[in-house]
């Protein structure tokens, strides 16, 4: 009886997913990371979900001191464009988003960071409040964990309040390579999300290279919404 139960969650969760949670990419920041005091990093990069067009994601982070950063983030199109509702029906929806944000460490390891994501032009804005843990257990391991808080659009249509979490474990192999499994959760009234996010990083003279792949692993015909990124990161 006890299992049944918890197999009607599960299938009312899934029920209630969407493909990807867009809240993962309301920050300013390419990927979740803990401060690093360096001057300025820029990034480039592309992502795609299967069968769509390619889409532009630029940003920019600036430390004004050993504590405190300010960034911006242009994302031409967000994972907001496919949402499936209950009847799995599909609407389709383009929205750029602009994102401004600051962090600040609280210890050299744990980081607290506000975003507020934007569309221009358009009536849509929210708030998104993270908090994030790095523990580097050996040389080659370590673990990223992160909690957030949305608000306003960034929470979902219905504007409430959304949490999230995600662990992030890391795998340094040699100087120049790292490799990555991560694991995102967030939920709302209305949705439970659990997304899985391995990447690849290597390191040049110049620039760092990342793969990033997301599944959505709760979705209907999850592979049609797996969203698949580059980028390409410089620090200067």
């Amino acid at each position: 009886m006890r299992n049944g139960r918890w197999l009607a969650v599960f299938i009312l969760a899934a029920n209630m997913a969407h493909a990807l949670d867009p809240m993962y990419d309301y920050r300013y920041t390419l990927a979740p990371e803990i401060l690093v005091p360096d001057a300025l990093h820029v990034g480039l990069g592309a992502y795609t979900y299967r069968n769509n067009d390619i889409k532009l994601i630029s940003n920019v982070q600036i430390g004004l001191a050993q504590t405190f950063e300010v960034g911006l983030k242009y994302l031409l199109g967000t994972n907001n464009d496919w949402i499936i509702t209950r009847s799995k029906d599909e609407h389709k929806h383009n929205l750029s988003i602009l994102n401004i944000g600051a962090k600040y460490a609280i210890k050299p390891h744990l980081s607290l960071q506000a975003d507020v994501p934007f569309a221009p032009n358009k009536d849509w804005w929210g708030g998104v409040i993270s908090l994030t843990q790095w523990d580097g257990y050996t040389k080659n391991v370590s673990f990223l964990y992160e909690g957030r808080l949305g608000f306003g659009d960034a929470a979902g249509e219905d504007r409430y309040v959304k949490p999230a979490v995600a662990f992030f474990p890391y795998f340094q192999m040699g100087e120049s390579l790292r490799l990555s499994a991560g694991a995102l959760a967030s939920g709302s009234k209305d949705d439970f999300i659990l997304d899985i996010l391995p990447r690849v990083e290597a390191g040049f003279a110049w620039f760092r290279l990342a793969g990033e792949v997301s599944f959505g692993i709760l979705t209907w015909r999850a592979e049609k919404y797996n969203r698949y990124a580059m980028f390409i990161v410089a620090d200067v």
